[in-house]
Formats: structure tokens, C-alpha cells, sequence
């Protein structure tokens, strides 16, 4: 739920701290509009990015969405209401109610006999801080500055509580049993969880400092698991500065101390016999005394025992960091039925500008990378569709968040919920190709073959520069091409030579030409590739002729099944015959009202209100094959 969090892991050192800096990439339109639904072809040499709307699941309250009404003049009960629909402002006991935090899962303390260092390299003490606090049934008062230190015994199951004075001197020992409770007894005292693996605060300090009482737990595995209870409207004096920046608006900060307050009261579970909630993003980011500000503190006591209820229960006052102007349905996020309080609304201001339109994240994009990683992404689910051949990103909410993701192969179908698409992409992609931040985003080709290019300018006309497309011909293609008839001929050029399948070729508008070096040196160095055999793969086989004997104006091709007649032929006898356009693998046939014939490297369209010269014309098939292979938009 954290403001801003790292999804990715992003080298804390001591624990993964919400980082409030970001760099917006500006990449969408502000406003907010539904994703463009879409199915792709799967294109392993195709480079994609994807573009993005918003931080976090987007049901409930936009954080940056309550900074912006805040500063627009909204008091935190118009925020609150805003975004809950029908909720009203009730009383609750916070003050009298206590919370389990779970702060510390499965930690191993150093051994006994100093042999193996602890599960996360830190030692396993609790230090009371400030004043008196004793372990319950075990002793009595022990002063500030004392500790307590877990020790493992490895192989027999027993942990060890060992006592160490203020002055570092050994008080005594006594095995762990299933559980114990560290007590403050003053309310000045803090207890400091030193083994708490988490981040800097700064001078120092880190996020391991509490109030309230500490239960350590010896779990099933043997391994400690360290429970902070701690009454509710303190705990919030540790959560509400984690989870909104402590210098936004007063009002702000109220809406989120309630929201967070009422999130609390949601999630108390009192038939969950150890915990109720832990410090993470999965309920609410909470890193106790070290985090608290002033003016969190302030805005806490501002809106003390004040919860959102509906129909006189608290609602589940979910939140997140930013929509770029749209909130969801719960049931479009989470599942389940529909909450009256949760209703997707469209989160703008007057001037039609989204409220959280200032957040860093409103609009985001990543690096760019293969296609390929999101088919290894659907594969990493297990799915067995076999060779995937299109994505399918239709499935979407009214704002355009992605419900499910899917696939499609020659071994079926496949889906899965987006966020665990989400979860799964930023898990398993390298850091460099950058983080997805929620679900409302699309996929965008990148067009890496068909970019410009600045001018080569090699020496001795080794190269010619096409300023219309931004692509240069150069060497042996460039020979080709002059000898060939060049633009009249090929159209002009829309890539560079790149490798492909181990070939290197370069698209033109009507042609591709391929280099074939095991024909170095002979009239077939340079070939054209059978571009419109793969253009037409989804129509053919046309319907062939009857055999007939060739004549001058009528020739049949029994390696096809196809004639060719009248202008069509004469064109492809003059204009290159076989080694230019190949074997006819159609008749003619009427398409978009036009006179057409298509070969093995070409498509001939005829012009009747043309010249006589030109009434035969070439197809751009370079062209509509990188269009329809997603290398071209």
C-alpha cells in the first residue's frame, strides 16, 4: 500500500525502504483514458517497452490523488468521501485497542558456540531504550541499555535467551519456550528488535526501534518469529509517515490517518492465534518510533478514534500511490462482490486534470527489451501452449487495467491474472529493464529495424543515404540495387542490413534482398527473398489453371499450376523474369476493386487509367510484410 514502493529489490542493505524519488517518464496522455485493448502478434525479433498509467491497484484512495485535493481545498473528510462512496465518520475505541504487527518472520540466531552466524548476518538481541522493561514471568525490572540475546543450538532445537547487563556483563540463561513477551514498564521505554532486518533512518538508527511489548515466538520450523503488540493509535504514529510524506498537506495527512486507522480496524483477526497484520505493502508499511514525524503525529491526533464505516462497520479502506485520474471497482481488481464504497470513479478537477496528475508515476514507461521475455514470462507459469503466436491484452477494466493476460499457441491457450502477470515480470526480468508499476498499461513495438539511421557517408560512394525513409544502402546491396533499376524498381529502402535466421538481409518497399554468401562471386550473390510467398501464407493455395500449352501472350508454369497472361506477363518478361519476381502463385484475382497477380516475390496490380507504360505496377509488399510482422506501425 506504501506511497511509492520498489517492486523490484533495489539494494537496501538492510531491508527494502518505500523511496519517495522517481524519474517520471512522461510517455501517456495525463488524462485518463482507457488502454488501447489489443491482441500481438509474437514476434521473437521484435523489441517492445511498455507503457504505463499509475502506481499500486487503484481501488480506494489515490494518496497523490488526496495531496492534489488537499491543495485544491478539499478537508480530509471531502477526501474521504470522495473517493468511499456513502461512508460516514464514525467513533472507534483505537485508543483502547491493541494491534499485532508481525515484524520479523523466520530468523535463525547465531549459534551457541559462535560456529554459524544468524539467519541475516545481524545478532539476535532486544535492547530496552529509554527506561525500565523486564520479560514477563522471567525477571524482574532490568534498566535501559540491557538486552536479551537469542542463541541457536544446532541440531537439538533448543534456542537460548541469554541476559546481558548495560554494561555488557552476562546475567544469566534460561532455554526460549514456545513463547515470551518483552515488556516495557514505563512509558517512556522503547524496545529496540536489533535482529529486525531493515533499513537506515539515518544518524545511525534504523527502523527497529517500537513501542509497546515484543512477543517472540518459536514457530513450527524452529525459527523465531518476533511479533510487536502495541495500541493501535501509536502504531499508526509508525505507519502513516511510512506510507504519505510527512511535508504534504494537513489535510492529506488526516485523510490517510483515518484511512489507515480504519484499514487497521479491518484487519484485526482475532481468531488468528499470533498476528494480525505485518509491517509490509501487503497490509501497511509500518517501521515504528524511527519513522515518526510531527506532522504525521499531529494529523493522527487530529483524527483520533475517527474511522470510515458503511452502514455502521469499517470498510476495507484500501489505497494506493496513484491513478492518473481513474480509481477501479474492487470486484475488477480483487474479485469477489461488489463493495457499494468501492465504486470506481473518475478522479478529476474541474479543469478536467486528473487530481494525482503531479505524481511521478502517473504516466511511466520501461527500457525497451525482447518480446521474447514476456513469452518467457507466460512460460514461467507453468503453461504448455507450445510455440506462442499472439498476446492477447484485451481483457480490461472500464479505466483500461488489464484483468487477465493470455496467450495463444499451438498447444492451446493460456491466461493469468495481470497482477500476477505484474508480479511475475518484475520478479524474473533483469533490474535494467525497469519495473511494472500496475496494470493499466500497454505493450509498444519499438520498430527497432525500421528506425532512422544517420548516413553512413563511407568513402567512394560505398554507401548512399535516403533522407525520405532515414536507411542507407551500402556494399553489395547497393550494387544490386543501381543495377538493378533501383527506386522505380524496389521502392526505397526501410531498414538497414540486420541478420535474420542467420541471413543478412534489408526490407525496401517492394522487396527484400537477401545476401546468400555461399554464392559469393557469381550473378546470385544477391537474391530477392520469396517476400510475397510469406505475405499471402494465410490465402493460399490460390486456385490454380487448367494446363495449357505457353504461347507468346499466355504461359503456363506447371511448377505452380499458375498462368500468366497479356501485360502481366510482358511486364515480368522484361522486368526480370524468374530472378526478379519469381514463380506466379495465383491467377489473377480482383482485390479492393483492383486487378492484381501475385508471385513468389511480387504482386502485380494493374492501372487501367495509367500511361501504357505504367499500368503495370509493383505492390509495396516490403512494406505490408513488415506491417503485418509488427516491424512497421
Amino acid at each position: 500500500m506504501i506511497i511509492e514502493k520498489h517492486i523490484k529489490n533495489s539494494g537496501l542493505r538492510r531491508a527494502f525502504l518505500p523511496a519517495i524519488a522517481a524519474i517520471s517518464l512522461a510517455v501517456l496522455a495525463a488524462l485518463p483514458t482507457a488502454s488501447r485493448a489489443e491482441t500481438l502478434p509474437y514476434l521473437p525479433d521484435q523489441v517492445v517497452r511498455i507503457e504505463g498509467q499509475g502506481w499500486g491497484h487503484g481501488v480506494g484512495m489515490s494518496q497523490w490523488g488526496a495531496r492534489g485535493r488537499a491543495y485544491g481545498g478539499q478537508t480530509a473528510d471531502d477526501i474521504v468521501r470522495a473517493y468511499y462512496q456513502g461512508v460516514e465518520i464514525s467513533e472507534y475505541p483505537t485508543d483502547q485497542t491493541s494491534i499485532r504487527v508481525l515484524i520479523d518472520k523466520n530468523y535463525r540466531p547465531s549459534s551457541f558456540d559462535g560456529s554459524l552466524r544468524s539467519s541475516n548476518t545481524l545478532i539476535g538481541d532486544i535492547i530496552g531504550v529509554g527506561g525500565e522493561w523486564a520479560i514477563a514471568g522471567a525477571t524482574g525490572p532490568l534498566p535501559a541499555g540491557a538486552r536479551l540475546r537469542l542463541l541457536d543450538h544446532p541440531g537439538d532445537g533448543r534456542v537460548t535467551v541469554r541476559l546481558i547487563d548495560a554494561a555488557g556483563q552476562h546475567m544469566l540463561d534460561f532455554d526460549l519456550p514456545s513463547l515470551i513477551e518483552v515488556i516495557p514498564l514505563k512509558p517512556e521505554t522503547r524496545l529496540l528488535v536489533h535482529y529486525k532486518f531493515t533499513a537506515s533512518a539515518g544518524n545511525s538508527r534504523y527502523f527497529d526501534l517500537y513501542r509497546g511489548l515484543m512477543r517472540v515466538y518459536k514457530n513450527s520450523s524452529g525459527l523465531i518469529d518476533t511479533v510487536n503488540v502495541v495500541n493501535m493509535e501509536d502504531y499508526l504514529l509508525g505507519v502513516v509517515p511510512a506510507e504519505m510524506p510527512s511535508h504534504w498537506p494537513t489535510e492529506a495527512l488526516k485523510a490517510q490517518a483515518m484511512v489507515a486507522r480504519t484499514f487497521a480496524i479491518n484487519s484485526l483477526a482475532p481468531n488468528r492465534p499470533l498476528w494480525d497484520v505485518d509491517d509490509t505493502t501487503q497490509y501497511q508499511v509500518y517501521l515504528g518510533v524511527n519513522r515518526e514525524t510531527p506532522e504525521a503525529s499531529a494529523a493522527i491526533q487530529a483524527t483520533r478514534r475517527r474511522s470510515i464505516t458503511h452502514g455502521g462497520v469499517p470498510i476495507r479502506s484500501y489505497f494506493f500511490s496513484t491513478g492518473n485520474g481513474h480509481t477501479e471497482n474492487n470486484e475488477d481488481v480483487f474479485g469477489g462482490s461488489p463493495l457499494p464504497y468501492l465504486r470506481g470513479i473518475l478522479d478529476l478537477d474541474p479543469a478536467g486534470r486528473a487530481w494525482d496528475a503531479d505524481s511521478p508515476r502517473s504516466t511511466w514507461a520501461t527500457n525497451e527489451f525482447p518480446l521474447t521475455t514476456i513469452g518467457t514470462v507466460i512460460s514461467s507459469s507453468g503453461a504448455n501452449i507450445g510455440q506462442v503466436a499472439s498476446l492477447d491484452f484485451n481483457s480490461r477494466t472500464a479505466s483500461g487495467r488489464l484483468i487477465t493476460v493470455a496467450a495463444d499457441g499451438g498447444g492451446g491457450r493460456t491466461s493469468m491474472d495481470a497482477w500476477n502477470f505484474v508480479s511475475r515480470f518484475n520478479r524474473t526480468t533483469p533490474d535494467n529493464i525497469g519495473t511494472v508499476l500496475s496494470t493499466r498499461f500497454n505493450i509498444k513495438f519499438a520498430y527497432p529495424y525500421t528506425r532512422r539511421h544517420a548516413p553512413l557517408n563511407l568513402p567512394n560512394g560505398q554507401s548512399v543515404y535516403f533522407e525520405q525513409t532515414g536507411h542507407n544502402i551500402r556494399h553489395g546491396f547497393l550494387k544490386y540495387f543501381n543495377e538493378n533499376g533501383g527506386v522505380a524498381t524496389f521502392g526505397l529502402p526501410l531498414t538497414e542490413e540486420f541478420v535474420h535466421k542467420g541471413w543478412t538481409i534489408q526490407y525496401f518497399e517492394k522487396a527484400r534482398m537477401e545476401f546468400h554468401p555461399d554464392k559469393a562471386g557469381t550473378r546470385y550473390e544477391v537474391q530477392l527473398g520469396l517476400i510475397n510467398t510469406e505475405l499471402t501464407t494465410p490465402r493460399r493455395p490460390f486456385t490454380g489453371d487448367v494446363p495449357f500449352q505457353s504461347v507468346p501472350q499466355h504461359r503456363f508454369f506447371p511448377e505452380t499450376g499458375h498462368s500468366v497472361h497479356f501485360s502481366f506477363l510482358e511486364f515480368w518478361e522484361k522486368q526480370g523474369g524468374l530472378d526478379r519476381f519469381g514463380y506466379p502463385i495465383s491467377q489473377e484475382v480482383t482485390e479492393n476493386g483492383r486487378t492484381v497477380q501475385h508471385f513468389q516475390r511480387a504482386r502485380f496490380e494493374y492501372h487501367p487509367d495509367a500511361p501504357l507504360d505504367k499500368r503495370v505496377q509493383l505492390a509495396s509488399v516490403g512494406t505490408e510484410l513488415l506491417r503485418q510482422t509488427g516491424q512497421l506501425p
